[in-house]
């Protein structure tokens, strides 16, 4: 309901970036509407002052205990004395509206309520509760009984009247919604008197106005509301209220001066023209702030609250979301539509009406600007001084918001199709039933509709369709009305929504890869809100993921890191790295400016044996150190003594359980989940398809699935095609080098591979190179050399039984649409086939007499061959697709072969294409093997995973 009739008193406002500018008042800036009689011709008592007011308000959080009222009146000395005048005896006309102490008015009406049943107990409620006040106020206001004994006094008197009249609920056996609402506004008629006397008490002139006696509304049925409830605006009756006001001001201060008194308004209170004490029902304050703002003619109002202004989201649900600088009024009424709840939407109309600012700031930090509400969003309704600056275009959703708790109703039949008013009639039932329709999405032709309302009615909603439709149903079975309950509405809001291509597409797809199903859509006419219907136990996901999807917060992933080898805690060195680094760098190179919306928290990590779960993420600098990095063969339990040292209730040491691992790191506020195999086992990368169902991503250098039974490896590729998991294996082949995204690329463009060959392992190339610098060293001394400088596998026998090679060419092989099964590949072993594991030193030390006693000559043989020939002996991994054949074994290359330069530790590919041919492969070529670079990929792999969530 709109609000008729101009401000009381017109004030120039410059609502610029800045916030107010404070101008002498004039009649020229301000709407010219009708309906205050001759009070707009300036006469009224309150504007002798120079300058226009300036209106506060202060909730029941700001207000909680005497601490806290000190708090708010010196914030409000300190904003009514910033412009003294030219000759330091005038201030900003400043007025306060006043919420009673927190908790106090949901105890006034426990105090009524009480009484119906246990008069005694009530009587002692409202004792507690007027006591309460008085300590606040004595203890406010030490020792200076001239201010404090007439609120004492006037609280007491309160009381004892509430006393008198609980009888009369006893005897009644209810509680009348007047009696209610009368005593229910004593908090704020005692809170106000409280802060207006530890003003006086500071040297300075201030009354406090009791509201009552002031602002009048029409009749009302009585009662309070609920917290929050969308109830309908009550318009105050603005031509009584303002002589009212006058009056009231005439008789308080009836003597003209140039220093304006300091005001204390009651909040939530008001009467009826019969003189009946009433109130602007629940979250009333903030509108008794905005209409004494109008009746005042203020230049602006301050909502003090606990937070910094309007956020971009609940930050209790994102940690991440931050104060919105500016919002137009349409936004910031879409919010608190949506259950954002630091502005009523009543609350903005008499500043919409006055175009009076609003700035929401926070009484715990007053040196932040906080946000300001200001302007119209509607190319028709926008005023001529509002700005909006560059951040519709930049940032076309603010923020997003939610209701929890909401539930589906929906009418359905097929017999509806094409049939009219069903729409009609479903919302007159609705209506009929008080139910409050939050959200209504339509299939086509009126076939199935379905609307969101509060959760605790949807009893009432379905009983009253079942009873509208009962004709219907009665004839038709397939006519049904259908409930969802534990649904919550995830809502975003901008101006900057209007004609911008995607922004639903990037909304739904947010939601998709945080795994969150969408129930039900809705857009708003307006363009300026998009609301989507999920399920409670996805809401902070869904919030978190919307709100990173669009720029507004980082990407936050919850990773989980399996294996506790070499490569895992180089990862986690590297992590660390990272970590340090983000809060260190400036980000001016550009490959790193996009890191600084990435968040990346490790909640666990586990081996065989033992698993470590960190409810708030693992700090990486706690990690034990040996020298200058990660002890690499730290054991878990010793790797938990050193991470749980300083916040021991963050982490858990059990043991490992797979279910429990991935359920811990599948939590419900993050909403991405990543799980990294640093495993060489078969049995982790069973369980990689249940993730990739479950929309868990998987990174891993694990080989066993890419090289495993060619239809589990088929079966995980589809479920990662077509499923909002993704599953990164990079790092299987080259770490870190660019193999296997080279392939895609490549075949992604339209060409075609036909040969690739490569040096895929790197213990055999050092060995060989070793070889070629001493001719003397024999290939077993050349081992050991290898396992010094840490390039063997944790079981060596992979290497040199060529299996490690054969998988990473047989992932290529299959990455270019081969089918082969690990049986099909032709493989030379340098060991005999009762050597199977090398991990301990007594089956090392076989290894090494085997490789003596036939392995050593064999292989000085074949270099002694190719060197006579100028060639050079190669440990080859070669898929020839034209052919058909996959192979891994010893070949000759001459010296213009790409493989023939290989460096010490290095890894070598050469692909033949259409592209290009034999004589000018593309040749990939670095280290490609060991724990560093292996990790390097897998991270290389994770932050890709990152910027595609984000892009998403």
């Amino acid at each position: 309901m709109g609000f008729g009739g101009p401000p009381l008193l017109p004030c120039s406002v410059n609502t610029a970036a800045g916030g107010v500018q404070r101008k002498p008042s004039t009649l020229s800036k301000r709407p010219s509407l009708e309906g205050f009689n001759d009070l707009v011709k300036g006469t009224e008592a309150w504007r002798q002052y120079s300058g226009d007011w300036e209106v506060h308000k202060f909730g029941g959080a700001s207000l909680n205990d005497a601490g806290l009222y000190k708090t708010c009146g010196d914030t409000l000395i300190k904003e009514c004395l910033r412009d003294l005048g030219p000759e330091g005896d005038a201030n900003i006309p400043t007025a306060a509206i006043v919420s009673a102490a927190g908790g106090m008015t949901d105890a006034l009406v426990d105090v009524v309520t009480t009484s119906v049943t246990d008069l005694t107990l009530a009587a002692e409620k409202i004792t507690t509760a007027a006591d309460r006040q008085i300590n606040i106020t004595l203890e406010l206001v030490k020792d200076k009984p001239k201010y404090t004994d007439p609120v004492v006094a006037n609280i007491k008197k309160d009381a004892a009247g509430v006393s008198a009249m609980l009888e009369a609920v006893k005897l009644m056996g209810g509680v009348p919604p007047q009696m209610l609402e009368l005593v229910a506004g004593l908090g704020e008629v005692w809170s106000a008197q409280t802060l207006a006397a530890y003003l006086a008490s500071e040297g300075h002139r201030c009354e406090w106005m009791d509201a009552r006696d002031i602002l009048l509304v029409p009749e009302t049925d009585g009662g309070l509301g609920e917290k929050g409830q969308a109830i309908e605006t009550i318009v105050p009756l603005w031509d009584q209220s303002s002589k009212r006001l006058q009056d009231w001001w005439v008789r308080k201060f009836p003597e003209e001066t140039k220093k304006a008194p300091l005001v204390i308004v009651t909040g939530f209170v008001c009467s009826t023209p019969t003189g009946r004490r009433t109130t602007l029902k629940r979250s009333g304050s903030d509108y008794s702030a905005t209409i004494f703002a109008k009746l005042f003619g203020a230049c602006s109002v301050t909502m003090w609250k606990n937070v910094n202004g309007v956020y971009t989201a609940d930050p209790r649900r994102v940690p991440d979301a931050f104060p919105i600088p500016k919002l137009t009024f349409d936004e910031a009424m879409e919010l608190a539509y949506f259950g954002g709840q630091v502005l009523h939407p009543s609350a903005m109309l008499p500043c919409i009406d006055c175009r009076i600012p609003v700035l929401v700031r926070n009484i715990f930090n007053p040196s932040h600007p906080g946000s300001k509400v200001y302007g119209r969003g509607d190319e028709a309704l926008r005023w001529e001084d509002q700005d909006d600056g560059d951040d519709v275009s930049e940032t076309p959703v603010k923020a997003l918001t939610s209701i929890e708790k909401v539930a589906l109703v929906t009418l359905s039949g097929a017999s509806f199709l094409g049939t009219h008013g069903v729409a009609k009639r479903m919302m007159e039932a609705l209506a009929s039933a008080s139910v409050n329709v939050i959200l209504a999405s339509q299939g086509s032709s009126e076939h199935s509709i379905t609307v969101a309302v509060d959760e605790a009615q949807v009893d009432a909603a379905a009983s009253m369709l079942e009873k509208t439709f009962n004709l219907e149903t009665a004839q038709d079975s397939e006519i049904r009305v259908k409930t969802k309950r534990g649904c919550s509405i995830v809502a975003i809001i901008g101006e900057g929504m209007k004609n911008t291509p995607n922004i639903s597409g990037r909304f739904f797809s947010a939601l998709g890869r945080a795994k969150c199903n969408v129930v039900a859509i809705a857009q708003g006419s307006s363009e300026r809100n998009i609301s989507a219907v999920v399920m409670r136990d996805d809401l902070s996901r869904a919030l978190r993921a919307t709100h990173a999807g669009f720029t507004l917060s980082q990407v936050t992933i919850s990773v989980g890191i399996i294996g506790a080898g070499e490569v895992a805690t180089q990862l986690m060195m590297q992590l660390a790295n990272f970590q340090s680094s983000l809060q260190a760098k400036t980000h001016k190179i550009p490959a790193l400016a996009e890191l600084k919306t990435l968040n990346i928290e490790v909640r666990g990590i586990c081996d065989l044996d033992k698993m470590i779960f960190a409810e708030h993420g693992i700090d990486m600098s706690n990690l034990p150190m040996e020298g200058q990095g990660i002890n690499l063969h730290c054991p878990l339990d010793k790797l938990f003594s050193s991470m749980a040292k300083d916040k021991p209730s963050n982490f858990h040491f059990k043991d490992t359980n797979m279910e429990a691992f991935e359920n811990f790191i599948d939590c419900k506020r993050i909403p991405h989940t990543v799980l990294i195999d640093c495993t060489a086992t078969e049995e982790i990368t069973n369980l990689y398809q249940g993730w990739l169902k479950r929309g868990i991503h998987v990174i891993s250098p694990n080989k066993r699935m890419g090289s495993g039974p060619f239809k589990r490896y088929r079966q995980c590729m589809e479920l990662a095609r077509n499923s909002n998991a993704f599953w990164y294996y990079d790092s299987t082949v080259g770490a870190q080098l660019p193999v296997m995204s080279m392939l895609h690329d490549i075949l992604q463009t339209g060409d075609r591979v036909t040969m690739v060959q490569g040096s895929l392992s790197g213990t055999m190339g050092y060995c060989l190179l070793q070889m070629e610098k001493n001719p003397e060293l024999k290939f077993s001394e050349a081992i050991c050399m290898a396992r010094d400088a840490e390039l063997l596998e944790p079981d060596p026998v992979e290497d040199l039984s060529g299996r490690d090679a054969a998988r990473k060419a047989l992932i290529i092989a299959r990455e270019l649409g081969m089918e082969h099964e690990m049986e099909d590949l032709k493989v030379e072993s340098l060991l005999p086939s009762d050597i199977t594991t090398a991990a301990t030193p007594e089956t090392w030390d076989a290894m090494i007499k085997a490789l003596q006693a036939g392995t050593d000559e064999k292989i000085a043989t074949l270099m002694k061959e190719a060197k006579a020939k100028g060639e050079y002996i190669r440990y080859v991994s070669e898929v020839d697709v034209e052919n058909g054949s996959v192979s891994v074994g010893f070949r000759s290359v001459d010296e213009d072969h790409a493989l023939a330069s290989l460096r010490k530790g290095e890894t070598v590919v050469s692909l033949v294409s259409m592209r290009y041919t034999t004589y000018t492969p593309l040749v990939i070529r670095g280290r490609g093997a060991g724990s560093l670079v292996t990790a390097g990929g897998v991270f290389a792999s994770l932050l890709r995973l990152s910027r595609r969530l984000g892009d998403s």
